[in-house]
């Protein structure tokens, strides 16, 4: 998505939105045209419980289109994503990763038994439909489903995409945004995400990032498990259908170091494999 213009002063862009000042404080994310209607209104809808739950974000104020587009209005953060300030502050990221580990196992317990009023989704039926129109075989898929249902629901507020890119370093503290793919569920599914978003999501992927990227995924786990009742047994579990669910929109043959990561957690869990015997 490349707009590149808008009704008011440009501040940033996303993979989906646009950011725009329109004064007063606040900001309009305008969405770009693949953006679900449904997505907009979870973003907004969950930003506005998270808020009432305690987590340190930005809840949504109302909606407003302009020309055609989509939007959500809300209080301006002012700061830079946690990715751009590690880049600014390197020798201070593990103290940045830290902080982030400690606001995502707050963000499980604050929300744990208050997901919106039974409003959000189930993020095991989110696992299920993205493991069952996934580009894994049927078989692996039925034993996979199979294999997810014996796990616990859980009724944590989960955030689904939280990343470096969807925290931000404000005055106030560190700020959760974007929670367009927000559930109820399992903490320890969300911790695992986490991970992998931080080992092998869209990024740099020569051999220097990716060393640091192990590194941050590690200290990142271990700052959760060290705030949360989350156990590494229970991240384990996990693991092999989040990680499965993943592929239905990911291109897999570019990350081959996943493709190692996800079938060594098939075989662990009894699953299966992705490879033929």
């Amino acid at each position: 998505m490349n707009y590149s213009t808008g009704p008011y002063p440009f501040i940033a862009r996303g993979a989906s939105a646009e950011l725009f000042d329109i004064g007063e404080g606040r900001a309009l994310k305008l969405f770009g045209d693949s953006v679900s209607d449904e997505m907009i209104a979870r973003e907004a809808e969950v930003s506005i419980h998270a808020g009432a739950c305690g987590v340190p974000t930005a809840a949504a104020i109302g909606q407003q289109a302009w020309e055609g587009r989509r939007g959500i209005i809300y209080p301006r953060l002012e700061g830079s994503t946690l990715m751009d300030w590690i880049r600014r502050n390197p020798m201070r990221a593990g103290w940045a990763l830290d902080r982030m580990g400690e606001i995502q196992a707050a963000m499980h317990r604050a929300g744990e038994g208050r997901a919106g009023g039974g409003t959000l989704r189930s993020l095991k039926q989110v696992l299920t439909t993205d493991i069952a129109y996934g580009p894994a075989s049927d078989a692996l898929q039925r034993v996979a489903i199979a294999y997810l249902e014996t796990l616990p629901d859980g009724d944590a507020l989960t955030h689904g995409d939280f990343h470096l890119g969807n925290v931000m370093m404000t005055p106030q503290g560190m700020m959760v945004i974007d929670w367009s793919k927000a559930a109820t569920g399992h903490p320890a599914a969300d911790a695992v995400r986490s991970e992998m978003l931080m080992r092998f999501g869209i990024g740099p992927s020569d051999w220097v990032t990716n060393l640091w990227r192990d590194w941050a995924a590690g200290r990142l786990r271990k700052s959760y498990l060290g705030s949360s009742e989350v156990t590494a047994q229970e991240m384990d579990q996990w693991r092999p259908v989040v990680a499965l669910a993943w592929l239905r929109a990911r291109d897999a043959g570019r990350t081959p170091a996943f493709i190692r990561c996800l079938d060594k957690a098939l075989r662990r869990s009894g699953i299966g494999s992705l490879r033929p015997a």
